[in-house]
């Protein structure tokens, strides 16, 4: 028999064994139900993350879409450095299709005539000629029934020389000018004068009156962003058509943009201040009840004229609620809410996949209802 005097203990040999299969076994079901764990929270992770996205993308785009058209109510209305006298202003229809200088709601005879600050034109029957309803594509552009704002002022920077392409306004601050205020794009029409430098009230022929830029634009809703071309798409999106070198130039402002409603602020009184809100101070038949009761107690009490442009002149805030969509879906959701924007029927339920939400505000324009408060 061999000696085992060089051989190790034999504890020491069972050391040395491997794993068994059982205890392989269950390893490996624990490292798999470990990384099950690590997936599910990876992917529940990522959908939140893609969810917050999603969200923060469509907040900032509601966002984005009222402080646009707020800042341009706010200006709605400017015709120059030394604001417009109430009582001697006379308001034009505003046409958001008009390119010639004519028709533009302009013009010094018999009395100084502007554009209505603002107007929403597709209350009427038809939609403005420049905001069609489909494009030549088969994808739509308009949203039927989507309600248009048109705001009307001029640039709050002053320019030295006009550039022959965009229209300028030019209001007289001299006595002795033949006209208060003039209306082109040409450089020699523009004649009008400033009083001399220091305070003094003695015109000046060396001063010309400064020139600013008219601007012009109307939001509307369009069923698209890109409405034409191999990258069409069907993301309903907030527009702009502005005049801009003497046409009617559309471009996209803010995709997801769902729907918008308008309401407006009428003063009764005079002092600067909203009463009541209309949904369309054109059509006299369609007056709220509060309206009506606000109006008789104005003092003196204020006549609902068939006139549009009286109405709409009278207009001293705009209330704004506005629909914004998510720009991608959401498998897991379904929306079956109803959606309040103010009028009489929400919107909704769409039924879809897409999250939504309501973003709304009120907007004055201050060079309306700022000159009454000083009266």
């Amino acid at each position: 028999m061999t000696p085992r005097a060089h051989s190790q203990p034999l504890s020491h040999v069972r050391h040395q064994a491997g794993m068994s299969l059982i205890e392989l076994m269950i390893a490996v079901a624990i490292g798999l139900a470990l990384l099950a764990g690590l997936s599910s929270l990876y992917v529940s992770t990522s959908k939140a993350r893609s969810e917050f996205n999603k969200t923060s993308e469509q907040v900032e785009n509601g966002r984005f879409a009222l402080q646009s058209i707020t800042r341009d109510i706010e200006m709605a209305g400017f015709y120059g450095r030394s604001s417009l006298p109430v009582a001697t202003t006379s308001y034009a229809l505003s046409d958001p299709c008009a390119t010639a200088p004519a028709s533009m709601g302009f013009s010094t005879t018999p009395a100084l005539t502007v554009p209505l600050p603002v107007y929403g034109p597709a209350l009427a029957s038809t939609a403005p000629a420049c905001l069609p309803a489909t494009l030549a594509t088969t994808l739509p552009n308009m949203k039927a029934g989507a309600e248009v704002l048109t705001v009307s002022y001029v640039s709050g920077s002053t320019t030295a020389t006009p550039d022959g392409n965009n229209y300028y306004l030019q209001r007289s601050g001299c006595e002795t000018d033949s006209v208060s205020m003039v209306y082109s794009k040409t450089a020699g029409a523009f004649t009008l004068h400033n009083k001399a430098p220091s305070g003094s009230s003695v015109c000046s022929t060396s001063t010309s009156a400064e020139l600013r830029q008219y601007v012009e634009r109307s939001y509307y809703v369009a069923t698209c962003d890109v409405c034409s071309g191999t990258g069409a798409d069907t993301t309903p999106t907030l527009k702009v058509a502005e005049f801009v070198n003497g046409a009617i130039q559309v471009s996209s402002l803010v995709a997801g943009i769902e729907d918008v409603h308008y309401s407006y602020g009428e003063d009764l009184d005079n002092n600067g201040s909203p009463d009541c809100y209309v949904d369309n101070p054109s059509d006299v038949s369609a007056v709220p009840t509060a309206c009506a009761a606000a109006a008789a107690a104005a003092v003196p009490p204020y006549t609902w004229t068939a006139s549009a442009t009286a109405n709409w002149a009278n207009v001293t805030a705009v209330r704004i609620n506005l629909l914004s969509r998510n720009l991608d879906n959401t498998a897991s959701w379904t929306d079956t809410r109803s959606y309040d924007l103010g009028r009489a029927a929400a919107d909704g339920p769409y039924n879809d996949h897409y999250k939504r939400h309501v973003y709304g505000t009120v907007a004055r324009i201050w060079n309306t209802g700022g000159l009454r408060e000083n009266q």
